[in-house]
């Protein structure tokens, strides 16, 4: 091999090392962004936009609790249980299913790994049947 092919691999490798790093690298970043500081920062905003143009301009609310401390507390409070019975009853009686069936149908990945699994369930039906007929004809 010749000095000039090395130096070529050397540098591909490099290269290669490089773009695998700045891959990793993006993606712990949108991970952190969008799961976390996405959500973080977008709580906040809602919460000072609500404070500010609604909550703080109510003539009912009485003046020490048009704190903003005290506010995010009570938002806080209220927000996140009722966050999370919303996002339960998505799961258990809302769109989700329809979006997992939706998503089911159209991806062709998601397609071909649901049929396996429906043969694998339907493999395993006839499989519990030849063993209880088995167990029926043992007694």
């Amino acid at each position: 091999m010749s000095k000039k092919s090395d130096d070529y691999i050397k540098i591909k490798k490099l290269l290669r090392n490089a773009i695998d790093e700045g891959a990793r690298l993006r993606q712990y970043f949108l991970r952190g962004h969008g799961n976390w500081f996405a959500l973080m920062f977008s709580l906040i905003n809602f919460t000072l936009i609500f404070y500010n143009l609604l909550f703080k301009n109510l003539f009912f609310v009485p003046e020490f609790l048009k704190s903003f401390s005290v506010f995010f507390i009570i938002f806080g409070i209220i927000y996140f249980p009722v966050a999370v019975i919303v996002g339960w009853l998505d799961f258990r009686k809302g769109t989700y299913r329809a979006e997992q069936q939706l998503t089911r149908e159209i991806s062709p990945i998601w397609r071909e790994v649901f049929s396996k699994l429906d043969r694998l369930e339907e493999q395993n039906i006839v499989l519990q049947k030849s063993l209880e007929s088995i167990s029926l004809s043992k007694k």
